[in-house]
């Protein structure tokens, strides 16, 4: 019986505050996905999240806030922050910005870098549990380093059990892959991680030249590391063809014939890229706990959300 995944309600709002206040973790729920939540201003707190997940200390953590104001208190704000957060905030794009002299938040979270790495979920839950509790949340996905990635409650439990004292029920994430992030220090964008804000939603609101990262970058935020988002099995990507003793995750109409008597899943019917991303981590989740050797992922278009969902195919592949 799994005791320690809880309904939302003010009582465990309370009990999230106060595991919170106490330098302990918790796992609350995103729009994005599930977050392993601690305390962004407790160095034993974020030592903790580094600790249970088996993260990497060169891998720093998205700062959570609820309000503008909090941002303000510890990074550096621009122009483009306030367009950004304008059009964009609450929802899943996370903006790096250089962090003020003397702040309060923990070194751990930002890996010792002059830069910060922040977000304002659009998560109810969410937000009223920053709001409550008054400080930046560090929250990364939680789930071992390097695993898929959880959508839902009951795949938090999978990775770590009893280990969290409360895992917020939140039901299924609506956005299923991880947020958007973007270099803002200068004047320009710089896409780090692809996710649900696209290039073209941010072409279409900010007058501003957007750049993808270079290859010789430090790591400056989560999902730039090679290889993540992994299940156990072997995952060939952007195929049409079955192997033997394979599953196989599907897009729009390209799924194996009627001979295949295989486990089969579709991410999206349609050839809805929204819906791809949504089901993403769920199916590859459930796929890799089927009796088969490999999971083959059909070719997805490499447009919109898109660029996402192939740039994480790509490193849960390597």
């Amino acid at each position: 019986m799994t005791t320690n995944i809880k309904k939302n309600s003010g009582k465990v709002i309370q009990q999230a505050c106060e595991i919170l206040s106490n330098g302990e973790l918790l796992a609350i729920p995103s729009e994005t996905v599930y977050g392993l939540g601690a305390d962004a201003t407790s160095d034993s707190a974020i030592s903790r999240i580094y600790k249970i997940k088996k993260r990497p200390h060169i891998n720093p953590l998205i700062l959570h806030v609820s309000n503008i104001k909090m941002v303000e208190q510890f990074a550096e704000t621009n122009t483009l922050f306030y367009s950004l957060s304008k059009y964009f905030w609450p929802g899943p794009l996370t903006v790096i910005l250089n962090q003020k002299k003397n702040n309060e938040i923990s070194k751990l979270a930002t890996s010792n870098l002059s830069s910060v790495a922040v977000r304002l979920p659009d998560n109810k839950i969410f937000q009223n549990i920053i709001e409550k509790f008054n400080n930046p949340i560090a929250a990364p996905s939680a789930n071992i380093s390097g695993n898929i990635s959880p959508t839902n409650p009951y795949h938090v439990y999978e990775d770590f059990g009893e280990e969290i004292k409360l895992i917020i029920d939140g039901g299924q994430s609506e956005k299923g892959v991880e947020s958007t992030v973007v270099d803002i220090r200068s004047q320009d964008i710089i896409i780090l991680r692809h996710g649900p804000i696209t290039q073209k939603m941010l072409e279409n609101k900010v007058d501003c030249k957007i750049k993808k990262k270079g290859s010789n970058k430090k790591i400056l935020s989560p999902g730039q590391m090679f290889k993540h988002y992994s299940p156990s099995k072997k995952l060939i990507i952007n195929s049409i063809k079955p192997t033997k003793n394979c599953s196989f995750l599907g897009f729009s109409n390209i799924m194996p014939d009627k001979k295949f008597d295989g486990i089969a899943l579709n991410l999206s019917n349609s050839g809805d890229l929204n819906e791809a991303a949504s089901n993403l981590f769920k199916m590859l989740r459930f796929l890799d706990k089927t009796d088969t050797q490999e999971i083959v992922v059909a070719p997805i278009p490499n447009k919109d959300v898109g660029f996402a969902i192939n740039d994480k195919l790509k490193r849960a592949s390597s």
